[in-house]
Formats: structure tokens, C-alpha cells, sequence
């Protein structure tokens, strides 16, 4: 007979929605439906405030690490599934807990209920307690003590409505909301440490993130472009179904670096990018434009300049690390897997063209005094139908 494990999923944030929580659950449990689809043998059901999976024990490792990738959940545990009887449920805390005293000389437990079933006979502490109590005349002389507070082992009981989980484990989630529930939006992917992470932020707000990349082969080679590539890749592992758009951009910059003022070029390319992302995102309906700019942390990201290139779009333009500092974000980079990637030696597409003393209060009439010498139009329409088009779940097994 084939052995089997109970999943139990939590969420937190999405048991605040209040008459929205069913969509956001929904929203949810699609996401681990998909992201778990080439596992077999997998039954699922969402009882108020839960999310149960049945698994089959030789999965569970595999099916741990793709839950942690998936926005939305909080933590999950994986147990077994018992009969609410207290010999049934002591036997199986002993036998899990001698597996651990094998290896130590003393432990420091307890015993932890939730009883969301509230037509069962016995409280959340007298369970506790007559487990409790249980365990301990059995193990109490290897070196078993009860510690509350300062437990290093924690044998947990869910008395739910429909079944009663019990397990000792607990793994933290993305939390956040579900990919999905809050709509699209198109990130500025730059192939640097800050747009990977701004982009994982939104996804773990319930974005499903979409990328634009200004590329610059002529001048940078390919690097650039392949590194974006990866960048892309790993952000949408954790959302599924992202495109990533590379728009040629090196006649653009050619003409901003023959025509305009050198000191306004670095806020030119960013007006040009905008421009182009704004004209994606409407087209596709996006709702939101993403980068990775943090107040004053170079010199185009200024309040001045972030006004100016602001003012390209009527779309809203989300900063997730506006108020971040660099050590930050860097520490964000490595904990979610981007920095590696991004550390790797290219210079961005501004870089090659960057002036001596770029302007860090630009005035908007200057600019577009500048774009006045230059067919930004034609530049722009150009770039755009040149673009390529890479739909990224299709690169998942690459």
C-alpha cells in the first residue's frame, strides 16, 4: 500500500480579505495545483483558513521545495493524518521523538494544539496535556523534559473539522499574496542586483511580473542579453507564465549621444526606455510599470530625475525599493538567488555611453528641448517593432 503524507498549507495575510478570501484562496490554490502538475498521485481540498494535500510519502521532499517557491503561503507542515484518539496520536509522537533521542542525551519538547473543530469534547490545553503527559511516561528517563518555552522539539496537533493532522515541522513560505490576484505589470530588467529583486517583491505581492530589456549587442556583445535571460528565468519560477520583451536600443542611444547635451544623456536613455515600456504595457494591457530605481542612490534617481522620466507615462510606476539602501537590497538579491547572476561582469546599456558629469536636477524643458533634435518618434516605433518576444515557461527546461 502505497504511504502517504498530509500537507497542511498555511496562509495569513489572505485570511484578512474578508468576503474577497475566497478568490485569493482560489487564486492560491491554482498556483500550487500548477506548479505541482508533473507530480502524480497528489489530492487536494481547501477547508476554512487551510490547505490540505494528500502526497505520496517518496514526494515529499520534492514537494517541499516547490511550496516554498510559491507566493502565498505562509508555512506548511507535513504530517500524517489520524483519527482524533489520544493512543493513536501518543504512539506516533514517541516513535517520531525516540528517532531524535537516538542521536541526543537530553531534548526539550512540547506539545501544541489547534482545535478549529470546536465540537470536540477536550480543549486545546487538556490535549496538550494528556498527550503530553503520555509521552513523557514513556520517555520521561532518556532524557526527555517538557519545556514550553524553549522547546527543541514541538509535536503539533490540527483538530480540524474533517480530519485531525498531527506533525512536527514547520517551513516558512514566500508569504504574500498569490501570483495572479492582483494583475499584470511590466518590469524594467536592467540585468543589475535591484530590478530582479524589485520584481520579486511585486510577484510576492500578487503581480504576475512581465520584463522589458533594452539590449545593446553592437556594443556590449551578447552577455547582457543572456544574463537578463537567466535573471528572467528565475523570477518566473516563481510565478509561471511571464514574457520577456528585448527591445533593440543601441540606434536610440547612438542618436541621444550624437545629438543631445552629454550631461542630460543618462535621464534621455530613461525617458526612451519609459516611452517604450509605456507603449508594451498599454498594448498588452498591463497595469503597472515596475524598476528597480531607489531615491538618490545614483545620480538619475534623484526626486528631479525621477520626476522626469515619470512624466513619460500616465501608467502608476512601482519602486519597491525606493526607500532601500544598496546593502539592503543586496541582501535581498542573495536570499532569493538573483545576486550571483547579477554580479556577473556586463555593463548595462547605459554604462558605454554614460557622460562625465551627469545631471542630477534636470529641468523637463531641457529635455524635451533635446528631443526636439532627435526622430524620437520614429526611434521608438522602430525600436519596438524590432523587438523580441519570449514567452519564458518555454525556456523552463532549458
Amino acid at each position: 500500500m502505497l504511504e502517504r503524507k498530509t500537507v497542511l498549507i498555511r496562509y495569513d495575510e489572505i485570511g484578512l480579505k474578508g468576503r474577497n478570501r475566497k478568490y485569493f484562496v482560489k487564486c492560491l490554490l491554482k498556483n500550487i495545483k500548477r506548479a505541482l502538475s508533473h507530480l502524480e498521485n497528489i489530492h487536494f481540498s481547501s477547508p476554512r483558513g487551510r490547505i490540505f494535500l494528500y502526497i505520496p510519502s517518496s514526494i515529499s521532499l520534492e514537494c517541499s521545495t516547490i511550496l516554498k517557491t510559491i507566493p502565498g503561503i505562509s508555512s506548511f507542515s507535513i504530517g500524517v493524518s489520524l483519527n482524533p484518539d489520544f493512543d493513536l496520536i501518543s504512539d506516533l509522537a514517541v516513535k517520531w521523538i525516540e528517532s531524535k533521542l537516538d542521536s541526543v542525551k537530553s531534548l526539550k519538547f512540547c506539545v501544541k494544539t489547534r482545535r478549529s473543530n470546536k465540537s470536540f469534547p477536550n480543549t486545546s490545553q487538556e490535549v496538550n496535556l494528556e498527550v503530553g503527559s503520555r509521552i513523557m511516561k514513556i520517555l520521561s528517563r532518556r532524557g526527555l523534559t517538557v519545556n514550553i518555552k524553549e522547546a527543541e522539539y514541538v509535536f503539533e496537533i490540527e483538530l480540524g473539522r474533517s480530519e485531525t493532522v498531527v506533525f512536527d515541522n514547520r517551513e516558512p513560505g514566500l508569504c504574500g499574496l498569490p501570483v495572479g490576484s492582483s494583475g499584470n505589470v511590466l518590469c524594467m530588467l536592467s540585468g543589475g542586483i535591484d530590478s530582479p529583486v524589485s520584481a520579486f517583491m511585486m510577484a510576492c505581492r500578487g503581480c504576475r511580473v512581465h520584463f522589458v530589456f533594452f539590449d545593446n549587442q553592437p556594443f556590449l556583445g551578447r552577455g547582457g542579453y543572456d544574463k537578463v535571460l537567466n535573471l528572467a528565468k528565475k523570477i518566473n519560477k516563481i510565478q509561471t507564465r511571464g514574457i520577456l520583451y528585448v527591445v533593440p536600443f543601441q540606434e536610440v542611444q547612438v542618436a541621444i549621444r550624437d545629438h543631445c547635451n552629454e550631461e542630460n544623456r543618462v535621464v534621455l536613455y530613461r525617458r526612451m526606455m519609459y516611452r517604450i515600456a509605456d507603449e508594451i504595457a498599454k498594448g498588452q494591457r498591463y497595469m503597472a510599470l515596475v524598476t528597480g530605481e531607489s531615491l538618490s542612490q545614483v545620480a538619475s534617481q534623484t526626486l528631479e530625475n525621477l520626476a522626469a522620466v515619470s512624466c513619460i507615462t500616465s501608467l502608476s510606476v512601482f519602486r519597491p525599493l525606493i526607500g532601500m539602501n544598496k546593502e539592503s537590497i543586496i541582501t535581498r538579491a542573495k536570499k532569493i538567488g538573483t545576486y550571483d547572476v547579477s554580479i556577473e561582469p556586463q555593463p548595462d546599456c547605459c554604462s558605454i555611453f554614460m557622460p562625465k558629469n551627469p545631471v542630477t536636477r534636470s529641468k523637463i524643458r531641457f529635455l524635451e528641448r533635446d528631443e526636439e533634435k532627435i526622430p524620437w518618434k520614429e526611434l521608438r516605433n522602430d525600436a519596438l517593432a524590432r523587438m523580441e518576444i519570449i514567452k519564458l515557461d518555454d525556456l523552463s527546461s532549458r
